[in-house]
């Protein structure tokens, strides 16, 4: 079996898969795949960040305090801060710029990053059912824009459209649905 779910249980316990062969191959190639698209046809930036975070960044991406239980934490020194693995690289691509000031003009940065990704999903419906939904470890390919707000809507459509083009290139149908959006802008 190349999903198999019984090995996996007897080295992590539930809700992780071990993929073998060409499922494994499959992967990581759609990781390679997507990444590639997205920053050699469409100019994101790769990044290869850190898949262990502090408790502050956390913070900043809304992680914590709503999501904790959610979150697998990293027991490390006594001394240190508290540490958290990456529920998504969205978690680290966004505070990139964490405390700085980026001048107008060198908007937009676009940023791309396939991780592996940790999640409790404590809270989750259907939690102990089998299958690869509500895993505790996945791969994701992310995608983050810093973007001057004025322009933020144009933005959302290019992400949207950048994500369609992988969707449309490997004939996946998809059908897009329309959410509601509260954005607050702020003008200084």
């Amino acid at each position: 079996n190349q999903i198999d779910f019984e090995t996996s249980s007897k080295l992590s316990g539930s809700r992780f898969v071990v993929l073998k062969d060409k499922y494994a191959m499959l992967e990581r190639a759609l990781i390679n795949f997507m990444i590639d698209i997205h920053t050699n046809k469409f100019g994101y930036t790769e990044i290869s960040p850190p898949l262990i975070v502090n408790e502050e960044i956390m913070f900043g991406t809304g992680q914590l305090p709503k999501f904790e239980d959610d979150q697998f934490e990293i027991k490390m020194n006594k001394s240190e801060k508290r540490k958290f693995l990456i529920p998504t690289a969205e978690v680290v691509l966004t505070n990139l710029f964490r405390e700085s000031t980026i001048e107008t003009k060198k908007l937009p940065l676009r940023f791309v990053a396939g991780t592996p990704c940790f999640r409790k999903e404590a809270g989750s419906y259907g939690k102990d059912t089998k299958g690869m939904i509500r895993q505790h470890q996945f791969y994701k390919v992310e995608l983050v824009s810093l973007v001057d707000p004025v322009t933020c809507m144009n933005e959302l459509e290019r992400m949207v459209n950048c994500a369609e083009d992988i969707l449309n290139q490997l004939d996946i149908p998809y059908q897009k649905i329309l959410l509601c959006l509260h954005l607050l802008l702020c003008n200084q």
